[in-house]
């Protein structure tokens, strides 16, 4: 069975295993309100991640070996219809983020610096497969990154309890969040680096009185730096 294009698959669904610490509780999903920091993102597009001078050249490309591995743990749980379609590589660019996973393309992207933790290599990759298995069984239904079904796809893998952010000295990404918004009903504000591409409430607020889920009356609006909430 070949995985099917559909209409929410025009946008890829990207995931990271990200700092200890998210930097708002805003989603950009457009009805169930999530927990993401926009780091992925970032990190993705950031330049000049190069080693210091006088290093040996961080690895990059396609891993074959953990994609032969990443295509084994497929097969164990029993999913031969996403074989033909992982793809693992090692990106220097990442610099906070660990690693990065899109789906539907089922791509896996490595922090080149995860070689120098013992473990953290196998470890990430099986943090970020455990969000494509988990967005694969899901089929479109919508869910929260590191929900339940995240944690699930985690102990398949064999590493349940699995937290959802890493602890790593990684270097930190020194991208200045210019912009801000302000959510109506509780009025706090979320710094961003990026606008919100769709519409986006407020988590605390969402959760609070509509059953977490995506109301018009808590979406975050644009506010200038200079007032006086978004400098506090």
């Amino acid at each position: 069975m070949r995985i099917q294009p559909t209409i929410d698959e025009l946008t890829q669904a990207t995931f990271s295993f990200l700092e200890n610490v998210p930097v708002n509780e805003a989603s950009e999903a457009t009805e169930v309100p999530c927990e993401e920091d926009e780091g992925p993102v970032e990190e993705l597009t950031d330049s000049g991640d190069e080693p210091p001078g006088g290093e040996e050249p961080l690895v990059r490309g396609p891993d074959m070996g953990l994609e032969d591995q990443a295509r084994q743990m497929l097969l164990d749980l029993g999913m031969e219809e996403a074989v033909p379609y992982v793809k693992v590589l090692w990106n220097p660019r990442l610099k906070s983020t660990a690693g990065y996973a899109a789906y539907p393309s089922w791509r896996i992207e490595l922090n080149p610096r995860l070689l120098g933790f013992e473990g953290q290599v196998d470890r990430t990759l099986k943090h970020e497969l455990a969000h494509l298995v988990a967005y694969h069984r899901a089929g479109r239904r919508r869910i929260e990154p590191h929900g339940p079904e995240w944690q699930k796809a985690c102990a398949d893998l064999g590493i349940p309890g699995e937290p959802a952010h890493h602890r790593l000295p990684l270097p930190r990404s020194r991208r200045e969040r210019n912009l801000a918004y302000q959510c109506p009903h509780c009025l706090v504000v979320v710094k961003r680096v990026r606008i919100f591409k769709r519409p986006t409430a407020c988590l605390a607020c969402c959760r609070a009185h509509n059953g977490g889920h995506y109301h018009e009356r808590f979406r975050f609006f644009r506010v200038a730096l200079s007032d006086p909430a978004a400098q506090s």
